[in-house]
């Protein structure tokens, strides 16, 4: 009875927020093995996506007010709208409004700002989880549940959250929008509708750093070797990043 009582497993010491910040940079594998046997945590998930959601909106309003920076963001709007008076599609007038309304100083564009950053990070999270999930669901034949692959997935939102900050640095320590910390670097100033610019800002440090960490989540709770996971999981963000380029969307 003794020898049962103490073979039984231990629980599993809940972590803090600064072990798992700790953890996320320093020791991803001893953090998702934590992941993995805890119980459900929304923490691991909530906090990070909170924590990208409110340094993104912070990075733009920043970037509102600037003009140089804020110039170059608009400067494909401006450019579609001036097609579209060219076409006969909309009239001068009305292209002018619609530049006012999205102008540096308009609450618009701050509002749209505050609307759409926290639903576009939300939707990037389940998305995301859920083709990890049926990756592992349907390739690997996993039974992890699915909210474990959105806590594998968001812890990798402190990775993002500085790469942020890292991207805000770069922006106007070069007075470019589209400086970043990917090869796209090298070729400033950045063209949008060269598809080989497009290539170079997928190549971005941050997103390779988080799709590695990923992979070392997902092995765990999937409870599958690393090698096989991680040529999946680049799989598919090569995938999506050639369709993104062919659709002349940067990534950076």
């Amino acid at each position: 009875m003794q020898e049962q009582q103490s073979a039984a497993p231990q629980p599993v010491k809940p972590m803090s927020f600064t072990d798992k910040i700790a953890g996320i940079f320093a020791s991803p594998s001893e953090l998702y093995d934590q992941v993995r046997l805890a119980p459900p945590t929304a923490s691991n998930w909530v906090i990070p996506t909170l924590i990208l959601i409110i340094f993104t909106i912070a990075s733009m309003v920043l970037v509102l007010n600037d003009s140089v920076l804020f110039d170059q963001m608009m400067a494909p709007q401006r450019e579609a709208l001036a097609k579209a008076v060219q076409e006969g599609k909309i009239t001068q007038q009305a292209a002018d409004q619609q530049e006012r309304m999205v102008s540096s100083g308009s609450p618009v564009i701050l509002i749209s700002l505050v609307v759409t950053i926290p639903i576009t990070v939300f939707a990037v999270l389940f998305l995301f989880s859920f083709v990890f999930w049926l990756i592992g669901k349907l390739v690997m034949k996993s039974t992890a549940p699915f909210m474990k692959v959105v806590e594998v997935y968001g812890l990798t939102f402190y990775i993002g959250a500085l790469g942020v900050l890292v991207t805000a640095a770069l922006r106007f320590a070069l007075g470019s929008f589209h400086a970043s910390p990917s090869l796209a670097l090298f070729v400033l100033p950045f063209d949008v509708h060269n598809k080989l610019h497009l290539a170079l800002s997928v190549v971005n440090i941050f997103t390779i750093w988080s799709l590695v960490v990923t992979s070392i989540g997902l092995a765990k709770v999937f409870q599958r070797d690393l090698p096989k996971v991680l040529v999946l999981i680049f799989a598919v963000w090569i995938l999506l990043s050639i369709v993104l380029i062919f659709l002349g969307v940067p990534m950076g």
